[in-house]
């Protein structure tokens, strides 16, 4: 396969990484087979796409890791695995809550990179406030943010989700690609990205401002 980054990307990435990695960050990614139980025809094609970019990803720095599993249904079971592909990013302020459902390809490998830096940290860019509030989050509470590859404003979203989950182990941020599992958008009615539920009880459409999407995952929360 002809290799995913360009040589001026990787030279960006690298700039980026060494200026604000701190703490080792490992990728986890799970995959199946052509026969396992989680796996279509239609997402398959994704998977070599999704194992390669993540593969040239981590050559990049010495302080990123990246372990891939396979029909490892202990593994699956442990990380609470609901589909596949399926992309968790490890670090110190992390603990298995932080996912990616299918390829971070498009806008969203910006995401990727901007999760790995403060998982690398262990701080977000939350507002003090912010940070304050989902701290007292006091019970499970899941972010389902729907997007596509060329969405420009589904970045902020999974990213707000993403930091939330990094502020509180009670929160799962989950970044689902919408293309890639049509039966999950359509059970969501996802007719627009990117598109949020919050425990299967809110919902809503677009990049809310940090404190309207905090408003509504508090609400969510209850």
């Amino acid at each position: 396969m002809e290799r995913l980054l360009k040589e001026k990307d990787v030279k960006y990435i690298k700039d980026l990484f060494e200026k604000n990695l701190k703490d080792p960050v490992e990728l986890v990614l799970f995959l199946q087979g052509e026969n396992g139980d989680k796996v279509t025809k239609f997402n398959s094609q994704y998977f070599p796409y999704t194992e390669e970019i993540l593969k040239e990803l981590v050559e990049i720095s010495d302080k990123l890791k990246l372990t891939v599993y396979k029909d490892n249904k202990e593994k699956e079971a442990e990380y609470k695995v609901k589909e596949i592909s399926a992309l968790f990013v490890e670090g110190k302020n992390t603990n298995k809550n932080v996912v990616y459902y299918g390829i971070p390809s498009g806008h969203e490998f910006s995401s990727l990179l901007e999760d790995i830096m403060d998982a690398s940290k262990g701080e977000t860019e939350l507002s003090a406030s912010t940070k304050l509030a989902i701290k007292k989050i006091n019970k499970p509470t899941e972010i389902l943010v729907f997007v596509t590859p060329s969405c420009p404003y589904c970045p902020r979203a999974v990213r707000t989700a993403h930091q939330m989950a990094m502020e509180n182990e009670l929160i799962n941020g989950v970044m689902i690609e919408a293309n890639e599992f049509p039966e999950w958008s359509q059970k969501y009615s996802v007719y627009a990205v990117p598109k949020i539920v919050i425990n299967d009880k809110v919902q809503f459409e677009g990049a809310l401002p940090e404190d309207q999407f905090l408003a509504q995952v508090l609400e969510g929360a209850k």
